[in-house]
């Protein structure tokens, strides 16, 4: 089983990372690190995030990197 993160922005996906099993928060904190440069700040292009209330979500480490 395998899970998919990707980054869907209207013109396709900009980068994505597959993963053997669940989740965890550290690989989505990681994935951000990864990846969030390819965002800019609101209202620029590529500056939405959309989280559903998935648990790994919700941990600080999210928390702190969005801010």
């Amino acid at each position: 089983r395998y899970s998919i993160l990707p980054i869907l922005m209207l013109d396709g996906i900009i980068a994505y990372d597959i993963i053997e099993g669940p989740v965890t928060s550290e690989q989505f904190v990681r994935f951000l690190w990864e990846h969030l440069p390819l965002t800019n700040p609101y209202p620029g292009p590529r500056s939405v995030l959309v989280l559903d209330n998935c648990r790994i979500h919700h941990s600080d480490e999210v928390c702190h990197i969005l801010q």
